[in-house]
């Protein structure tokens, strides 16, 4: 329910992001974090298929000329075993047609 979102305009706050982005379904919570390497924000969902939507209908929308950029989120740990699981099921099929 998660989502990372980058590439907004530099004015927009967290109401900004959160009116936006509530057009698709409830929020339970909006972070921005205004930092040295650029803006970002994460908006989390109350249900999966408002983040799905959300997703899918502003993905690359135009703002103030910067087009939005928006994935979701996962832990890193989380990204990291399903990393190593894609590498030994490709190492498993490499010995099977061996």
């Amino acid at each position: 329910c998660n989502l990372f979102i980058k590439n907004f305009p530099n004015s927009w706050m967290k109401d900004d992001i959160e009116n936006l982005f509530k057009q698709h379904g409830e929020i339970e919570s909006t972070k921005l974090d205004k930092g040295r390497n650029g803006n970002f924000a994460f908006v989390c969902f109350k249900q999966p298929d408002n983040a799905a939507n959300a997703t899918l209908n502003l993905n690359n929308l135009t703002f103030e000329g910067k087009s939005l950029i928006i994935n979701h989120y996962e832990i890193k740990e989380q990204r990291k075993l399903q990393i190593e699981d894609a590498i030994d099921k490709a190492d498993f099929e490499k010995y099977q047609a061996q």
